[in-house]
């Protein structure tokens, strides 16, 4: 750029030519070129910052409470009560009786006493055995056995039938064959009752020796006032045992009466055993 000074012209000055690096007012300054060499990402990444120590404690704690209530509202929610109950090899009692009786439906299956259901169940007269246990998710099944008729019970001009213990399960038929029980005992009989287990323990023993030893078959046992355990077999002889001990010696020794007596062509049709080894024939 050529500049000119104002003022006369001055032959002594020689003119100078000054060159200026910086642009003139208005004039646009000239693009720079800049190359950029590209650069690696960093191998580890800024981790996020952590929350403060408060924060987190505030939300393990806000946890642990959703956790507790939701635990406690199911622990107490229908989805965890008893809704079916099954049972199980009941014939005679019905099964919805036997269901009610146990108290099971709407009880939490998790705290639920089985063995108090089992026991509640048990007071049933025809019930001889019981098992429950749970039927996941909602369920519990009742499995019985119940009693089995045996016997007939005899007594103030009525007939019950019995099970093997002496139970008396009502007036239903007995089984075919069965052994009658005759008792003296005034009175009658309600479903539930029990007889007198001794009478009923003598006779079923009975029941098994005297086929075996004397080859005669039981028809039936009765206990009388005075006199005890009485036998009528099918032939019809009667024997007195009085009281229920000492039942395998006193059938020996009819056994043995019975021998002499066929041997010496003796008949008889009562033999009185209460004695032991003196038995009375008539």
């Amino acid at each position: 750029m050529i500049v000119r000074r104002q003022g006369g012209p001055n032959r002594s000055w020689p003119r100078r030519i000054v060159r200026r690096t910086r642009p003139a007012v208005g004039q646009r300054r000239p693009r720079a070129i800049v190359r950029r060499t590209p650069t690696e990402p960093p191998s580890n990444p800024p981790s996020p910052r952590a929350l403060p120590r408060w924060a987190a404690a505030a939300a393990a704690t806000v946890a642990a409470a959703a956790l507790a209530w939701g635990g406690w509202w199911l622990w107490h929610s229908p989805l965890v009560e008893i809704a079916d109950v099954e049972v199980v090899g009941a014939r005679r009692l019905s099964p919805e009786t036997i269901a009610d009786r146990s108290g099971l439906r709407g009880e939490n299956i998790f705290t639920v006493d089985l063995a108090a259901a089992q026991d509640a169940i048990l007071t049933l007269p025809l019930v001889g055995a019981v098992r429950v246990e749970r039927a996941w998710p909602r369920g519990v099944r009742i499995l019985i056995e119940e009693r089995a008729p045996w016997g007939t019970w005899e007594q103030a001009g009525f007939r019950y039938t019995i099970d093997r213990e002496g139970v008396v399960l009502g007036t239903m038929p007995p089984p075919e064959g069965a052994l009658v029980i005759r008792s003296s005992q005034p009175g009658t009989l309600r479903v539930g009752d029990r007889v007198d287990p001794e009478a009923v323990q003598a006779a079923a023993a009975l029941a098994d020796l005297l086929p075996g030893k004397l080859g005669v078959r039981v028809a039936e046992v009765a206990f009388e006032a005075g006199k005890g355990v009485v036998v009528t077999t099918a032939e019809g002889t009667r024997a007195y045992f009085g009281d229920s001990s000492g039942l395998d010696y006193k059938v020996a020794v009819w056994a043995a009466v019975a021998r002499e007596a066929a041997e010496r062509g003796i008949q008889y049709s009562v033999i009185d055993l209460r004695f032991g080894n003196r038995p009375v024939v008539q």
